[in-house]
């Protein structure tokens, strides 16, 4: 069966409509998608920095047709905040779909939050001493007399508010334990607030001296001697502390401890000095604490007058 003539451009009129329709429906299909979309901060002045809680990412919607929506590339979408010019202080931003950036065909629709409240501090440094740590027991019999670092003090930067207000910087733990000698160890050092850093290293050499257990003894009614002319003392006799390893310091004769004064050329008046200590054999890592008095008064003793 033949078409009339005159109903072909009609029918074509209609097929190209019909066409077109379903291009402009298809057209209109769209499709969304949520994204954790990260925040980058840009042009940020060299002595300012962040503190509070810092917002990394935002919740952003793009839409797009439904084939573009597939082939989104998640890596490809930013939110940027532009901080040239900022000052010290709080400053409001809002996040716009101008500061989205999307690839071509993609519209941003919703951004959660779309207000973030930054805050900026002048950034300042400081010097502050280490705090080594030392965990464990020494061997039975020794103990831990001294820590120390080197360097002893490291320098740190931050925001103004949180440099103010620590005091110290620690070390990882350094072991002595069943130490018989002095422990040394490179190890690094930490910060306990996390928006510190450390300039110019972050490693420091721990040493922890080990020695022997010491003791004390006191060596009671010591005699003072006087060295350098006759003279009489209050009082004559005191008592001497010392310290050192227990065998060597219960060893030691109480005769060996000789306190004793230099008197004081041409002393006419009575004056008061201070008492040193002598030990005999000066026996290795005996040491003087104290002596009790710390001091006594010389007296000249004078000449009696020829009789007449």
């Amino acid at each position: 069966m033949k078409l009339p003539v005159g109903d072909v451009p009609l029918r074509l009129a209609s097929l190209a409509l019909a066409v077109g329709l379903w291009f402009v429906i298809a057209g209109r299909q769209t499709a969304e998608r949520g994204l954790s979309v990260p925040v980058e901060l840009r042009n940020v002045p060299r002595e300012l920095e962040l503190t509070g809680d810092a917002v990394n990412a935002v919740d952003v919607r793009v839409r797009a047709s439904p084939g573009l929506i597939d082939s989104l590339d998640p890596h490809k979408v930013l939110a940027t905040i532009d901080l040239v010019g900022a000052q010290e202080g709080e400053r409001i931003v809002q996040l716009t779909p101008e500061r989205i950036q999307v690839p071509f065909g993609f519209r941003v629709v919703k951004i959660t939050p779309s207000l973030l409240t930054l805050n900026l501090e002048s950034t300042r440094r400081k010097t502050v001493p280490v705090r080594p740590r030392v965990i464990g027991r020494p061997a039975t019999g020794f103990e831990v007399t001294e820590v120390t670092s080197d360097p002893p003090e490291v320098r740190i930067a931050g925001p103004r508010s949180r440099v103010q207000e620590i005091e110290s910087a620690f070390t990882e733990p350094v072991s002595v334990e069943a130490a018989d000698r002095t422990v040394q160890e490179a190890v690094n050092v930490g910060l306990e607030d996390p928006l510190l850093r450390l300039e110019a290293g972050s490693r420091v050499r721990v040493t922890a001296r080990v020695r022997e257990a010491h003791e004390t003894r006191v060596f009671e009614g010591r005699p003072v001697i006087a060295r350098g002319g006759p003279v009489r003392l209050e009082p004559v006799r005191v008592a001497v502390v010392l310290s050192g390893p227990g065998p060597q310091l219960q060893a030691l004769a109480p005769t060996s401890v000789r306190p004793y004064v230099e008197v004081p050329a041409g002393a006419g008046e009575a004056s008061r000095v201070r008492i040193a200590v002598e030990i005999e054999g000066a026996p290795a890592g005996i040491a003087l604490v104290e002596v009790r008095p710390a001091a006594v008064v010389l007296r000249p003793l004078r000449k009696a007058r020829s009789e007449r």
